[in-house]
């Protein structure tokens, strides 16, 4: 979740206005305490982490270090949460507007000047969290040496701060910033060149929405069609050897149908054992495997998280995923919209509750939406690529080199549907996901919002291994599922577009 966290500190400047400061606050009291909170946080932590750093020989140091992640982990979701105290409270983006308006760049109605200085002091503090974190991160990498040994793993040392630095900016924050900026860039690009060829356009000269429709649909797939570009650069990244290794890859992908650009060696210093997929189209579509994934497993696990990577492809997750996304927002346009309207009338013209309020529910429910909706059908579209590794592998154990999913089911002698989840494929790509866990020092039960924990994803393939038509029935889950976003996206859209309907009206 943590690498949402940063749109989320954009999305709560970009919607939210630009309020004064609460009664007896000063705009730059209001500042000082915005700032201030920041640099509080972080001492704290700091101090904290160095003193479990110092007592990294006791025997309950992971319990001590759990605790602190943990509230490392909350600190970094405060971040945003202050941010829109800031923007609702304290009159931080009133003061930062004010200030643009008095210059040449604010005059030009651009959104990305005051984006970046108004969300600078948030992305300094989750960098600060860094500092903080890295003697109690540093701690645990150096306990976690003897269990490389008892794995047979190669030894990593923990990495000095630069390097830890620099891999977090990244991972963290330019991996999700970088592709925004890009958008919002070309938004304002667009912002500047096209009103005035609209204003010559009859039709489009008193059509405000259908010219922000047509600034904003080309910036996006822009966006979408380029961003691999700009995020194999950001994430540190080259071409991978050419060895049989990649070779048996580039051939999974081409067995399976999908087009992809190359693979490409992610390089994180050996700190992060990872693997990603990216890419709208085929033409700029990358797998990314990390140094360390490759150093410290197997083939055959490589082979299968390049499959589960390949299964997002199959299943078209992306798209799928930003039709959730747009359901989403169609939701709050349509009927959320409603029940705003409904709060801000009242009896005798006097409104439920004052507009500040009816704005911070708003933007507090959208975002809760979000975590909701996009979390759960994330952690069941990682599902569904486990379930395409297994079966992958599975298939080719079986010499079933045309794995047929969709069509009609292929059979052995002994009657079990080939493309199940088999035991061996379950086995396979279970190890996998213990590998992950080992190398990347994360706990088997440890829970991920858009991933789930990898304790239970286990579970899940060994239980459906045991049964050929358990995965019978997951496959009709999610048909099921992906025809419920399709009759919400239509229903939403439908509703918000009779809505805008009866306000022109």
């Amino acid at each position: 979740m943590s690498r949402f966290l940063p749109l989320v500190i954009f999305v709560i400047w970009l919607s939210s206005p630009a309020l004064p400061a609460a009664d007896g606050i000063g705009p730059w009291m209001g500042c000082a305490i915005f700032l201030g909170f920041h640099f509080g946080v972080i001492a704290v932590l700091a101090v904290w982490s160095r003193h479990v750093a110092r007592w990294a020989h006791l025997s309950h140091i992971q319990r001590r270090l759990r605790t602190f992640n943990a509230v490392i982990y909350a600190s970094r979701i405060m971040i945003p949460l202050w941010l829109a105290a800031g923007v609702f409270a304290l009159g931080w983006k009133a003061l930062i507007c004010g200030a643009l308006d008095r210059t040449v760049v604010g005059r030009w109605g651009l959104d990305s000047p005051g984006l970046v200085l108004g969300c600078l002091p948030s992305f300094l503090a989750w960098m600060g969290l860094w500092w903080a974190q890295f003697p109690a991160d540093r701690a645990l990498r150096e306990q976690n040496i003897l269990i490389q040994l008892n794995e047979n793993l190669p030894l990593q040392p923990p990495p000095s701060f630069r390097s830890y630095f620099f891999v977090n900016l990244r991972l963290q924050l330019l991996f999700t910033i970088a592709p925004a900026m890009l958008l919002l860039v070309l938004h304002d690009g667009l912002s500047l060149i096209l009103p005035p060829i609209f204003h010559r356009i009859p039709i489009l000269a008193n059509r405000q929405d259908v010219g922000e429709a047509l600034i904003t649909l080309p910036a996006l797939a822009v966006f979408l069609v380029f961003s691999p570009e700009i995020l194999r650069r950001v994430l540190q990244t080259e071409p991978m050897p050419d060895c049989p290794l990649r070779r048996r890859l580039v051939e999974t992908a081409r067995r399976h149908g999908v087009g992809i650009r190359g693979v490409l060696l992610w390089k994180t210093q050996n700190q992060m054992g990872n693997a990603a997929v990216m890419g709208f189209i085929s033409r700029f579509r990358y797998v990314l495997l990390s140094d360390l994934l490759l150093e410290t497993m197997h083939d055959e696990q490589i082979e299968a998280i390049f499959a589960h990577e390949i299964g997002h492809v199959t299943h078209r997750h992306l798209p799928w995923l930003i039709a959730a996304m747009a359901t989403m927002m169609l939701m709050m346009a349509g009927p959320g919209q409603m029940l705003a309207d409904a709060l801000g009338s009242g009896h005798g013209g006097h409104a439920w509750l004052a507009e500040s309020v009816q704005m911070a529910l708003t933007l507090a429910a959208a975002l809760g939406l979000f975590a909701l909706v996009f979390g759960f059908v994330s952690r069941k579209f990682e599902r569904q690529a486990d379930v395409f590794a297994a079966r992958s592998i599975q298939g080719e154990s079986q010499g079933d080199t045309t794995l047929n999913i969709e069509g009609p089911v292929p059979f052995s002698l002994d009657g079990v549907p080939l493309d199940h989840v088999g035991r061996h494929g379950a086995a396979v790509f279970c190890s996998a996901l213990e590998r992950v866990a080992a190398v990347n020092n994360i706990p088997i039960a440890a829970r991920s919002w858009c991933h789930g924990s990898i304790a239970k994803r286990i579970r899940f393939l060994e239980f459906l291994s045991r049964d050929s038509r358990r995965t019978a029935d997951f496959d009709r889950f999610m048909r099921r599922l992906y025809l419920t976003l399709l009759i919400s996206l239509l229903a939403f859209g439908a509703w918000t577009m009779l809505a805008a309907k009866d306000w022109m009206n």
